[in-house]
């Protein structure tokens, strides 16, 4: 008698074990551009159309309602930017189980990521929501209201972004390297807290526009660090 023996396929060979992180990186550098490029845009093109925030709200409605389209245009624009970062969120759980064997940086970091995707830009949608309803015939001063979605869901996100940033700087403290992001991450974390509190005070949104302009930014420098340790 004799014995068959059947080995098992080999698992294909990857060309560039590396590909994959750097390509997931890029998404973050790509994230960055673009929610930076359409916070620019919604500031100067679009925005300045619903009119000052000292109009009654029915006016402010109105002029909304007149500039539905470019503000259509610019929700859309800004939900695609906004959810690059779920590309990112590869680089940065390969990155973290690197420096922490635990994992556990890693899993907070990219759920903090998921829904760092889903939140803000999930406001978007809700105010495309109001737009269609005012569209229908409903009282131009609950639009006029729905603009404060953004800020308040802009401030919702802080939280999950604490923790992305702390998991990211812890990191980078543990894998020796970005000694500089290390630093501005840790200058975000008390500004963004900060920021969170429109929530609570409108005053205080200088504060969360600074720090999320800053955060992008950080997230940018981060993707380039790791795409360039790739390299």
């Amino acid at each position: 008698m004799s014995t068959l023996t059947l080995d098992a396929p080999a698992a294909p060979a990857v060309a560039d074990p590396g590909f994959l992180t750097r390509l997931s990186a890029r998404f973050g550098v790509a994230f960055a551009v673009g929610q930076v490029t359409v916070m620019i845009a919604m500031a100067t093109l679009v925005l300045p159309r619903s009119g000052s925030m000292d109009d009654p709200a029915l006016l402010r409605g109105r002029h909304v309602l007149d500039a539905a389209t470019a503000y259509r245009v610019g929700n859309y624009v800004f939900m695609i930017s906004g959810v690059l970062l779920l590309g990112f969120g590869g680089a940065v759980g390969a990155r973290l189980r690197q420096a922490d064997r635990t994992g556990v940086l890693a899993t907070v970091a990219v759920a903090a990521s998921a829904l760092l995707a889903l939140v803000w830009p999930f406001a978007g949608m809700l105010h495309d929501v109001a737009i269609e309803s005012a569209a229908d015939g409903s009282d131009l001063r609950i639009l006029a209201g729905w603009d404060s979605v953004a800020p308040f869901s802009l401030a919702f996100s802080v939280l999950p972004r604490l923790f992305f940033v702390g998991a990211v700087v812890l990191g980078l403290r543990l894998a020796g390297t970005g000694r500089w992001l290390q630093r501005a991450g840790l200058v975000l974390l008390p500004l963004s807290l900060v920021g969170s509190a429109t929530l609570v005070s409108g005053g205080l949104f200088p504060v969360l526009a600074l720090s999320t302009l800053g955060f992008e930014v950080w997230v940018g420098a981060v993707a380039w660090h790791w795409l360039r340790a790739e390299r």
